[in-house]
């Protein structure tokens, strides 16, 4: 998952010596912390580019970014004309966009958002991110199609979730939801290992190994745990307020609920909103400024939005 949509904490150091074994973490946390200077200038030390990965979606470098993109949608386009529907591939550009409306929106800072929205897990129905995932052209396909036709388009672009679009896979960092047309490209394309559920950014495994960022995140655990949130990670916080909406609306719709589920969904949504603006204040008082001086010494850039 990008740091755009979650700042990762100490626990992922843990998964990643267990799933990735300690001798990696070990070898790549050397040349995040070791690496390094103690006057902290980008490019010191023992790390080379051809050290560390790319700074994209799954260790990729932009080129190779640019490549898997390309290949997957025109890859899409292929499959989903052989099925009889018509797909018009996605640029990278627009793809690259996506991760601008997930948990985040143009022209809104942070706070604004997470003040209006918090971690839009219970709070925000419609998605945009979605909607520029699918893109305006193919959009525009489906709505000529007949109800039958679209439930098929869906069903041979995506599989069983409609939500599951390459664009927001590729941000998350994660292909298990994928179906149709889309598991096909990403098979196609993406080295098997990265389609794993294993599979972790090596990006992520660098920054995540530096003692710096190993001290933030266990600040940021105890800040929350000061406001009296128990959490390991901001993951955590979003899939239990995505967990509570699913158990409140009970397969119902946010707008056809009854007064008190009404005001049940009120309720969880200002709680969200609160433990949002607290994560906040941890992400800003303690993790935020580590994660842009380690991320400039290892890539001579702030990745991180």
């Amino acid at each position: 998952m990008s740091r755009q949509q979650s700042q990762l904490t100490c626990p992922l150091v843990r998964h990643l010596v267990k799933a990735l074994g300690f001798l990696l973490v070990l070898a790549l946390g050397a040349s995040a912390c070791g690496g390094s200077s103690s006057t902290g200038e980008a490019g010191s030390g023992s790390s080379t580019p051809d050290d560390i990965p790319g700074t994209e979606a799954f260790g990729l470098t932009e080129e190779e970014f640019t490549q898997h993109v390309e290949g997957v949608e025109s890859s899409i386009a292929a499959c989903m004309a052989e099925a009889g529907f018509e797909y018009i591939p996605l640029d990278v550009q627009t793809i690259h966009s996506v991760s601008d409306w997930l948990r985040t929106e143009p022209g809104v800072s942070r706070l604004d958002y997470k003040t209006e929205w918090g971690f839009a897990a219970s709070t925000r129905f419609d998605d945009p991110a979605v909607e520029v995932s699918r893109g305006e052209q193919n959009i525009a396909i489906f709505d000529t199609l007949t109800e039958a036709d679209q439930a098929a388009y869906e069903r041979t672009l995506w599989g069983d979730d409609a939500d599951a679009t390459f664009g927001i896979l590729l941000d998350d960092e994660g292909f298990d939801a994928a179906g149709g047309c889309t598991l096909t490209a990403v098979e196609e394309i993406f080295d098997a290992d990265m389609i794993q559920d294993s599979f972790i950014n090596p990006k992520d495994v660098l920054i995540e190994a530096d003692p710096r960022v190993i001290a933030a995140d266990e600040a940021w655990v105890g800040c929350m745990l000061d406001a009296g949130y128990d959490y390991g990670d901001q993951d955590e916080i979003i899939d239990e307020y995505e967990e509570r909406l699913d158990a409140l609306l009970d397969g119902d719709e946010p707008d056809e609920l009854d007064a008190a589920k009404t005001d049940a969904l009120a309720a969880l949504q200002r709680e969200e909103i609160e433990a949002a603006l607290v994560d906040y204040k941890c992400q800003s008082d303690h993790v935020d400024d580590v994660i842009r001086e380690v991320e400039i010494e290892v890539f001579g850039f702030a990745v991180s939005n």
